[in-house]
Order: C-alpha cells, then structure tokens, then sequence
C-alpha cells in the first residue's frame, strides 16, 4: 500500500461498510510491477455474506455485483445460506463437496488440546493443498475474471484461508508483488475477532477448549501459511505461471485479457 495520505486513503476504501458481512474488503489500489493499479470496485473479497442486513443489501445493489464465487463447502452453504444473491439476481457459482481442513478438525478432536506449533504445522499442511484441492473453484473464478463477469465477489466462510489463496493467487496473475500481497492476506489478523469466530454455534464444540494463543493460530492468517501455498505451487510447476496455465487453465491470452480487464 502507498505512503503516508495515499496509504490511509487506501485503507479506508479496502473495508467496506458492511454489518453482516465478515472480512469483505477491495483489492483495488495495490501497484504491479510495470507501474499500473488493480482497478477499485471490480473484486472484492469476503468472508459469510450469511448475516447481510437490508442496508448491506442495499450498498451490494449499488455496486453492480455481477457474480458471486462461493468457496464454502455444502455443509456450510446449507448451514448459512446467503439470501442476497438470490434476490439481486447475482450470477452464484458453488460446487458441492464435503472437506476442507479435515486434519485441522481431527486435530481439534484429540483428547489433549493442540499446542500453538502443532496447529502451525497442520495449517501450513493444508495451505500446501489447498492450490489443488481448490483448483475447481480457482480454475471457474478465472474464467469469469477472462470472461469479464466484473464486478465480482469471491469468498469463503472467515474469509481468510480459501479466500485468502485465491486473492494471492489474482493478485499474483496481475504482477503485484509478493510482500505486498502477504500484506493483504495479514489484514484479516485487523479485522476478525478470533474469539468472536470460535463463538459460533457450529465451531463451539470444537473450540471452547482451546487457549487465545490456539485460537489466533486457526482464526488469525500468518505469512508462513501463505507462503507454504507459493512453496508448494513452485516445487509442483516450477513458477506459478506455470500452475495458472498447467493447473487453472490460464494461458498467456487469457492472463494479458485478465490484466486489461483489472488494471489501470
């Protein structure tokens, strides 16, 4: 992000005025490396859209949200449904499986409570999946990027893990670079209340038990688990354009229509 009143005017438009809505933000403003912008108002990226209130309705109506890329697994979708695109008439792509993070969650039901370090490890593990397991929906958000379905929505359920990728991922396509789109990814740590999180009812069970420090690891983003992901794509594909084409589909002309679709 830019400097001194650049910077603040970016951080005030990155989050946006939603009440029921979890860690939704703008990834406009951010540079690449031949000097253009990632254009404002075309990709936002959100956690639950399950709680929106009529005011949020009202703000999304105004953006022209044209399609919505819903990372959430079935059982999440049917446990917190999300009415607005439904009546907005928003393009709402999904896919139906049934696991994420299981080594996480075998983890949390082991009789001892997980230390700080042996959750680290185990989020790391499955950042180093999640390219992979995700490319269906990675490999969908962007064809509807090339296609230019804009703007458009992507998101998970905290908004951070397969969301978190899959901006890293965009971002990357675009030429931003890599510390500044580690940056981004940290800002979930500003903006979700991990306590908050291990309060809902479908978590509860699973994370009363645990300790502040436990709960940051899981709820919170760390630089390492991101990381991972990118270590994992370079050892499997050598470069991560080499994914994008090997992996997702995206070739040569459909990152530079990306690019002309997203910078400025």
């Amino acid at each position: 992000i830019a400097s001194g009143a650049a910077k603040q005017k970016d951080e005030a438009a990155r989050l946006l005025p939603l009440q029921g809505a979890r860690n939704f933000r703008d990834l406009g403003g951010y540079r690449t490396a031949d000097g253009r912008s990632v254009r404002w108002g075309k990709l936002y990226r959100s956690g639950s859209m399950a709680e929106l209130t009529p005011a949020d309705c009202d703000y999304l109506g105004r953006l022209g949200i044209r399609f919505v890329c819903d990372l959430r697994t079935t059982d999440e979708r049917a446990a917190a449904p999300c009415a607005w695109t439904e009546s907005a008439g928003t393009i709402h792509w999904s896919r139906d499986y049934f696991t994420s993070f299981g080594d996480l969650r075998n983890l949390l039901r082991a009789d001892l409570p997980p230390t700080v370090a042996a959750v680290r490890q185990v989020m790391q593990t499955a950042y180093r999946q999640l390219p992979f397991e995700q490319a269906p929906a990675y490999r969908e958000l962007f064809k509807r990027l090339h296609q230019g379905e804009l703007p458009m929505i992507f998101n998970c359920t905290a908004g951070k893990d397969r969301t978190g990728i899959a901006a890293a991922l965009i971002l990357s396509a675009l030429g931003v670079d890599r510390e500044q789109i580690i940056e981004d990814y940290g800002l979930t740590n500003q903006l979700l209340d991990p306590l908050r999180l291990a309060g809902s009812p479908n978590r509860q069970s699973l994370l009363s038990r645990l300790s502040p420090e436990v709960l940051q690891s899981i709820m919170g983003t760390h630089p390492d688990y991101l990381r991972s992901a990118f270590a994992a794509i370079e050892e499997r594909h050598g470069e991560l354009e080499h994914y994008l084409s090997e992996v997702l589909g995206v070739g040569a002309n459909e990152l530079a229509g990306i690019r002309r679709e997203l910078l400025e």
